[in-house]
């Protein structure tokens, strides 16, 4: 399905236009897809070496169905734009790990990230999704050399809010280039502008009016 997807934007795009990547769940959420979300926390703790043989499992799938999907795709300008707009020569892969946000640091950095890494070693540029709510993880995330870039969608309204992860942003933007994605305030906004550095920053956010902010 995934190959006549892709065919079929190639066809209707006709070399005008670049095909990004559809949505891929990464391998810790692809678990969780199978197992469910109990299941799979109980498993990372409990059977480690069946949630190993099955994150592996999940990793290579990403990165074969990857690698097919990247085949089918004509370059655009030598290379790839990712799913926010932004290209990149080579390859070019977001994953993502939702389903972190129920795991500790600890856990995330022994049972997942090896297998996030193969991910992140397959592609020439490879960015990675994130939530508000799932920031605690990034003290290892940011040292990943592999890793090219962190998008963090803020949770409004449900939080954490911009300005509550702000510390958080400003440790990933100095070490990685940044995507912020979601609603914000303007002050929100007005700070996120002034993260350094700029070159490395991008803001895909729509402002949420002030008589609309959650008490």
């Amino acid at each position: 399905k995934l190959e006549a997807f892709v065919r079929y934007l190639v066809q209707r795009a006709d070399g005008g236009y670049p095909i990004i990547q559809p949505l891929f769940r990464g391998p810790v959420d692809m678990m969780f897809a199978g197992l469910g979300h109990e299941e799979a926390c109980m498993a990372v703790k409990t059977a480690p070496a069946d949630s190993d043989r099955l994150l592996a499992g999940c990793a290579e799938l990403f990165i074969r169905m990857a690698k097919a999907r990247l085949a089918s795709t004509p370059r655009f300008a030598d290379g790839y734009l990712s799913s926010f707009g932004i290209w990149a020569p080579g390859t070019v892969v977001r994953t993502q790990v939702d389903n972190a946000s129920m795991l500790s640091p600890e856990t995330y950095r022994e049972r997942v990230l090896p297998f996030d890494r193969k991910v992140f070693e397959a592609f020439d540029t490879t960015l990675i999704h994130l939530h508000s709510c799932c920031l605690h993880i990034i003290d290892d995330l940011v040292q990943e050399d592999a890793l090219d870039c962190i998008q963090v969608s803020i949770d409004y309204p449900g939080g954490p809010l911009a300005a509550e992860v702000m510390p958080r942003l400003r440790q990933i933007l100095a070490h990685k280039p940044l995507i912020v994605t979601g609603p914000v305030y303007q002050s929100e906004l007005d700070a996120l502008q002034c993260l350094q550095p700029v070159g490395g920053l991008c803001l895909q956010v729509q402002v949420v009016p002030d008589d609309e902010r959650v008490i």
